[in-house]
């Protein structure tokens, strides 16, 4: 018994050895693929039974699965591009749907949207790993967006926080349509200026204490 729990093997790898109760004989069992051994139900001297001995899962070939509820079926379709996100939002990449299935539960009319993840999601994201998903169902190009995250409340302004040197500057913004995820900007803002999004509203604590410099 060679395999372990955790073991990373490479296919044809022998993992155990069973020994026929007819015949005697002894039988190699390899690695059918390369992979992580993510489940181990064989000990030494155990009987085997019709329980999978090893299960290895190949952490280079992962997917996504969502769950699309009746109202948004129409709008959810095979090739289409989703942002697929870790739940503390550090880590995200674009995949496309490779699947459209039904659920078991067939009552609900929920389907389940698979979506093919590349072999470098590997390095973030894991087997069984909860994740969020935004699924693109319409494009519209924007000369200018922020990340709507980014926008502040500021003086009776929406605003964006402009890093200037060491210092950050307000810039006071005129809007156009916008997303959870982007917003765009009409004007207020020159085209590849820096600007604060994570952590947005203690810049604007820090200059409701202090006072800002201002560009109108």
């Amino acid at each position: 018994m060679t395999g372990q729990l955790g073991q990373q093997v490479r296919k044809g790898q022998v993992l155990a050895r069973v020994e026929s109760s007819q015949s005697l004989q002894t039988y190699a069992i390899p690695a059918p693929i390369g992979g992580v051994i993510v489940q181990k139900n064989a000990n030494v001297g155990d009987v085997a039974s019709d329980q999978a001995l090893f299960v290895i899962a190949d952490p280079t070939k992962l997917h996504a699965e969502f769950f699309v509820y009746p109202r948004d079926a129409e709008r959810v379709r095979v090739g289409q591009k989703v942002e697929v996100r870790t739940l503390s939002g550090e880590s995200r990449l674009v995949a496309p749907v490779e699947a459209i299935l039904p659920t078991a539960d067939m009552s609900s009319q929920t389907l389940m949207a698979h979506v093919h993840l590349p072999p470098s999601a590997a390095a973030t994201f894991r087997p069984g790993m909860g994740v969020e998903g935004s699924f693109q169902v319409a494009t519209q190009q924007a000369p200018l967006a922020v990340r709507t995250k980014a926008l502040q409340r500021f003086r009776d302004f929406t605003v964006v926080f402009a890093k200037v040197g060491n210092t950050y500057e307000v810039r006071m913004l005129e809007l156009g349509r916008s997303t959870p995820e982007w917003t765009e900007v009409l004007g207020g803002l020159e085209p590849g200026t820096e600007y604060v999004t994570d952590g947005a509203f203690l810049i604007r604590a820090d200059i409701d204490k202090s006072g800002a410099s201002h560009d109108h």
